[in-house]
């Protein structure tokens, strides 16, 4: 405990220490969800993270009670740390998981996370040089999968996932930015749109082989014209764009495998050569900058990709036709040990894609 804590501590009268400790451990007890590992995967956890069920269970109390304690005293963003301790394990366990245990890490990450929601949620209108008026208000506290503005960047393809694995395990997003960037940007706003694209990939964070095994983060730039880059490369854009590497680096609730940047023409070299100054060294390493599509194919099984990317389109699972819920289905099928947790131990509670009932996750 910190010295503040022992300070607050020795000042409370016993019975009302006896009460705020009671209020945690139902609390905790509240939003307790079990948390598969797959068996398959339980040594490699172990491995690389250290993780036990014993370790696992006495982080997320230490974290839900250091969180607790920033509430109590009322620190800056202490209502989205509230909000946060509303969430299940399973959510809250992706901080634990990506900083190795390290709970003042975890803690870190979590606050910073917030705090970029909050930003991006915050984002003038006129962010990208969209029109004020005609930006829909988006606040991320109330976002899910089938939110207006999630459904719109999904029915356009505007982001995708597919229906399996990387060759190193780790989930696959696709991100194509195109001129149809531009009229999202106009109508859901830049930090609508960002919120969006974050909530999508959260989904896929909740699986938990995704959460041990990452995410390869892959960006199509074959079709990104030159009013998009020009627009990117506006210095309200460019502090955005910095903000979101810092998330990659330091605040992400999920382990970015790869960053693969595919096809960039000449007129993006200089918006590409910025992003990878604003880049942790670490993921500078796993940055991957290809001419040819089929480059890709060294970390993605071509079968998985669209036909675009060199590839028959995906055979069994629909390949890159398939929705993002599909995919994740097909994610869940494949990894049938899984299955139910993506679900709570009610088997009442919906699958992920669907809007719960309870408070609903940051992304």
């Amino acid at each position: 405990p910190t010295a503040t804590t022992r300070a607050s501590a020795t000042t409370l009268p016993c019975s009302e220490r006896c009460m705020r400790d009671s209020k945690r451990t139902a609390r905790s007890r509240r939003h307790s969800r079990r948390i598969d590992v797959p068996s398959s995967l339980t040594l490699r956890a172990y491995e690389e993270l250290g993780e036990t069920s014993e370790l696992r269970a006495g982080s997320l109390q230490q974290l839900r009670s250091e969180v607790a304690t920033l509430v109590e005293q009322r620190v800056a963003g202490w209502e989205d740390l509230q909000r946060a301790l509303e969430q299940s394990d399973l959510w809250l366990v992706r901080f634990l998981r990506t900083r190795k245990y390290d709970s003042a890490r975890a803690l870190h990450a979590l606050r910073g996370n917030l705090s970029l929601s909050r930003y991006l949620e915050g984002l003038p209108a006129r962010t990208g040089g969209a029109k004020p008026g005609a930006v829909a208000a988006v606040r991320f506290w109330d976002l899910h999968i089938e939110d207006s503005s999630v459904r719109y960047v999904l029915d356009r393809r505007l982001l995708a996932t597919v229906p399996g694995r990387a060759r190193d395990g780790s989930a696959v997003v696709l991100l194509s930015p195109s001129s149809d960037f531009l009229v999202a940007w106009g109508r859901l706003g830049v930090g609508g749109f960002t919120l969006a694209v974050l909530k999508l990939i959260e989904a896929l964070s909740l699986e938990p082989r995704t959460q041990l095994c990452g995410i390869t983060v892959v960006v199509d730039l074959r079709r990104a014209s030159s009013a998009l880059i020009s627009t990117s490369l506006r210095p309200d854009m460019l502090r955005l764009t910095e903000r979101l590497a810092s998330l990659l680096g330091s605040k992400a609730a999920f382990r970015v495998r790869g960053l693969w940047i595919v096809g960039a023409p000449w007129y993006a070299r200089a918006l590409v050569n910025l992003v990878r100054t604003f880049l942790s060294s670490k993921l500078r390493s796993r940055l991957h900058l290809c001419s040819a599509a089929e480059d890709l194919h060294a970390a993605v099984d071509e079968r998985l990709l669209p036909a675009g990317f060199g590839a028959g389109g995906g055979a069994d699972e629909g390949g890159a036709e398939a929705s993002f819920e599909e995919c994740l289905l097909a994610l869940q099928r494949r990894e049938s040990s899984t299955r139910t947790s993506l679900r709570s131990s009610s088997s009442s509670e919906p699958l992920v894609w669907q809007r719960p009932r309870h408070e609903l996750s940051p992304t």
